[in-house]
């Protein structure tokens, strides 16, 4: 997980990924330097009123065989709306609000999709977000305290394990 892209694009995607070095990174598995390219696939992002092919890059350890994606901290894995977007979905829910505004503002998001990140929240995060005491803002935060606690993105459903990589110098 790549935590320093405040916008989606693929040339945005490209520049962090162009900063990284893949011989300095440490695997989920625990070995550093072990990583290698191992090609690209596609994924579409869904932002404000439209839908974002990208092209991500797939790495895998020498070490252990697993393969990995890297992903900006915005997008989160097996999910097509962005992570701000979802904490905004997960906030109205949260205080009663309606999803109106939200609706507007972004139109590639539906109903179907509120729904269903507001069942995944309330199924798989809510009470581990209050076992430890998280709240979803601020939400670089947010991002640290769930890899931190979980190892894995906010939202994320599936238990692979990630690793939040530090901004390139």
């Amino acid at each position: 997980m790549i935590e320093n892209i405040n916008t989606i694009s693929q040339e945005n995607y490209d520049k962090i990924i162009a900063g990284l070095d893949n011989h300095n990174l440490c695997a989920p598995c625990g070995h550093k330097g072990s990583l290698i390219g191992h090609g690209y696939y596609s994924r579409t992002a869904k932002n404000k009123d439209e839908e974002i092919l990208l092209s991500v890059k797939r790495v895998k350890c020498k070490i252990c065989g697993d393969t990995h994606a890297l992903l900006p901290a915005i997008i989160v894995p097996y999910s097509q709306i962005l992570l701000e977007d979802q904490v905004r979905i997960i906030e109205c829910y949260e205080n009663g609000n309606g999803y109106s505004e939200m609706l507007d503002n972004n139109l590639c998001i539906d109903e179907n999709n509120i729904r269903s990140i507001i069942r995944q929240y309330c199924k798989h995060w809510q009470q581990r977000l209050l076992s430890h005491n998280i709240q979803t803002s601020p939400v670089k935060q947010l991002i640290t305290q769930c890899f931190t606690a979980f190892k894995r993105q906010f939202m994320q459903i599936k238990t692979t394990k990630n690793v939040l990589l530090p901004r390139p110098t």
